[in-house]
């Protein structure tokens, strides 16, 4: 398109005809303003005083600029409400979400989403009784079901679908031990999906379809984890694209998250992702029930792109590598032609931050040639950068909770040399606070590395009393290491994860085997409710009081 030029003191400023349309009339003269209102200390939007004040009853200067508003705009869009007109990043957006269909799932990625299932299924149970599921569970009754009614897995409550989603979120998530893929959790978007399945009664392959959705924009800058949440929910409601663009904006507005999944950990590691996908799904129930939100969200004076700066890391890790002038950013959806994101995503063997899943594979060899703890004299680590921001930063040193255990490399390394391996229990308090624990990360040191990338390239080096020492690479001495790179669990081990997680929490063995043998084929069923159903109670929960 044909662009408008505008003259300000000598620069130019370029607007593309759709971005004129889109603001109304007189943009061109206040975009205009922007390098002299820059100049004058405003760019904020916050007026300050400049050093020589206008004289009362003065006017602008000779050959000041003069904007101006007008009669010219015409809301002519025919959206709900009234609404403005969609930014080009919410149409595309709305416009997969909507034309999406359960026969653009390959066969490679429905294979992979019956394994991704009976994952999610083991993470869940293994984050049963733990405190903030616990605590989530608790919530959810104060919220009863109403018509739309939804599970609380385990604990055979029913509540609405924000609640299910924000309570079955903390259980997915609980003991970092779900799928991960580009270094992002998306599975944490699957309760969302559960939760307006189960109550609207949809088929298992429109429930696989949302989830295939989720997991394309996921890997997309397409807002983060609430906007996801609310296309996969807006999906199962059946939602036309202006209620999507309308769920996807009320998601997206009030719900930019900080990042402060670093230092000293809390029980908000573990509810981050499902609060956000609680506010999604409460951003579709609105927009199905006729809210409208702000019509841009990503682009223009405001928006999403202009919030951040060049150097920020996008949604699912994306650089920016361009400035935010909130002009958007470009991305294809799908994201590769002919196939689904899921295919690529790695599932954990053990519920430990995904970094130090490399040291762990060692482990075993590790073990055998030290002979038992009392033979170390020292441990050096060497890993990347943003893995030693994360997992290696002073809280790591003295975890106190479980959340900054297992997010702590130097107790993972020392437990995991005593112990043989890290599972459910390896976060107790006792397990963190024992003298042998103590003892060998008082002789641990970690450094980081320049271009080292990805989740867990490392070099462990070990030091005996006796003066030997030995070093080992992960994964086979891979300084950039990607998802091909991490060994890829069977179907058989995949089904020992959720062996152990229900042996581990007391789930009845026949349970376990119904559970598994439905979970594994969930797109076959008519009514995606029947999936809730057989895991709607299990395990031995305290009583609830009151």
């Amino acid at each position: 398109m044909k662009s408008e030029e505008m003259d300000n003191g000598g620069s130019k400023l370029q607007l593309d005809r759709r971005e004129l349309m889109k603001l109304g009339a007189g943009a061109a003269g206040l975009a205009a303003l922007a390098s002299g209102k820059a100049a004058s200390g405003q760019a904020s939007g916050v007026p300050s005083t400049p050093a020589n004040p206008p004289a009362p009853g003065s006017m602008r200067k000779p050959g000041e600029i003069a904007p101006f508003t007008a009669l010219g705009y015409k809301n002519n869009f025919n959206r709900l409400g009234k609404n403005g007109p969609m930014d080009d990043t919410t149409a595309k957006i709305v416009k997969y979400v909507y034309n999406f269909k359960p026969s653009d799932v390959t066969p490679a990625a429905k294979k992979q989403y019956d394994r991704l299932m009976i994952d999610s299924l083991a993470s869940i149970v293994g984050g049963f009784e733990e405190e903030g599921p616990r605590a989530s569970a608790e919530l959810a009754r104060m919220c009863p079901a109403g018509p739309e009614k939804c599970t609380v897995l385990g604990y055979n409550l029913t509540t609405t679908p924000e609640m299910a989603t924000f309570a079955n979120g903390c259980l997915i998530r609980e003991v970092d031990w779900n799928d991960t893929e580009f270094q992002v959790h998306y599975s944490t978007v699957i309760p969302a999906a559960l939760a307006m399945g189960e109550a609207l009664h949809k088929s298992g392959a429109d429930v696989m379809a949302a989830i295939m959705i989720a997991y394309e924009l996921q890997a997309v800058p397409a807002g983060g984890e609430s906007v996801v949440a609310a296309m996969a929910a807006g999906k199962l409601m059946g939602l036309d694209e202006d209620r999507l663009a309308n769920a996807l904006t009320l998601a997206l507005t009030p719900h930019i998250a900080l990042n402060k999944g670093v230092g000293a950990m809390s029980m908000w590691k573990g509810m981050r992702s499902a609060e956000s996908a609680k506010c999604g799904v409460w951003a579709a129930l609105m927009a199905r029930a006729g809210v409208t939100g702000p019509p841009q969200p990503f682009e223009g004076r405001g928006g999403y792109w202009a919030s951040l700066r060049s150097t920020d890391a996008g949604p699912s890790g994306f650089a920016r590598g361009i400035d935010a002038n909130g002009m958007g950013r470009k991305f294809n959806l799908p994201v590769t032609e002919g196939e689904n994101v899921l295919v690529h995503t790695w599932y954990k063997r053990r519920p430990a931050e995904a970094s130090s899943q490399g040291i762990l594979y060692l482990m075993p060899e590790i073990r055998t040639w030290l002979g038992g703890t009392e033979n170390v004299a020292a441990i050096h680590i060497d890993i990347s950068y943003s893995n030693w921001e994360e997992i290696c930063d002073a809280p790591k040193w003295d975890p106190q909770n479980r959340q900054t255990a297992d997010h702590s490399l130097p107790f993972i390394t020392a437990q995991a040399l005593i112990a043989g391996d890290i599972f459910l229990d390896s976060y107790r308090e006792d397990k963190f606070l024992n003298p042998v624990a103590q003892d060998l990360l008082a002789k641990t040191t970690i450094s980081p590395v320049n271009g080292w990338v990805g989740n867990g390239p490392a070099r462990i080096e070990i030091t005996k009393k006796n003066g030997e020492k030995k070093f080992w690479d992960t994964y086979e001495g891979r300084r950039v290491v990607g998802n091909e790179d991490y060994p890829p669990l069977t179907t058989a081990e995949q089904k020992e994860k959720l062996d152990r997680a229900c042996a581990f929490m007391k789930v009845n063995p026949a349970q376990r085997d119904q559970a598994y043998k439905i979970w594994g084929d969930t797109s076959s069923l008519k009514d995606f409710a029947d999936a809730m159903k057989v895991v709607a109670k299990f395990g031995q929960p305290k009583p609830f009081v009151g």
